[in-house]
């Protein structure tokens, strides 16, 4: 397999066009199209650098030098691809949002892959605490600022 047929496979399979793709890395449909039959072969480093990044994968892998090489089938899951696919046609401030709401959503138990009993509770009240550390804990809980 060639750079060309697995710059071509990773974007098909992440369902980008070759028109988006190449939008994104600032080159024509055209050249893109050459890179993906060969045509143009000696394909600029920074622009197999963009075209990894956009895609998700090393340079080294659309190279062909990772081993196990994560294009390939058995390794390639449709959701993850697709949430990719969608990740990238957000701008950097879509970006961080996603980023963020992902990551909440690893706290919450019956979205986590993580064991109940692994989950970080939340906090507790302190057995044989005194009225005055229960009432301090309370200010805290309710004090927006704090």
């Amino acid at each position: 397999m060639t750079v060309g047929d697995r710059i071509r496979k990773q974007r098909e399979l992440l369902g980008i066009s070759q028109t988006e793709l190449a939008e994104k890395i600032k080159i024509s449909k055209q050249t893109l199209y050459k890179y993906e039959t060969n045509i143009i072969t000696n394909i600029p480093s920074d622009k197999l650098e963009s075209i990894a990044k956009f895609l998700n994968v090393s340079p080294a892998s659309l190279m062909g030098w990772d081993v196990p090489n994560l294009m390939e089938e058995s390794f390639i899951f449709s959701k993850p691809t697709k949430i990719i696919s969608c990740y990238n046609q957000l701008n950097d401030l879509g970006k961080h949002e996603a980023e963020k709401r992902v990551e909440e959503l690893t706290y919450i138990p019956e979205y986590s892959a993580k064991p109940a009993h692994l989950m970080v509770d939340a906090a507790h009240e302190i057995e044989n605490s005194s009225q005055d550390d229960k009432q301090y804990d309370e200010d805290i809980m309710d004090d927006e600022n704090f």
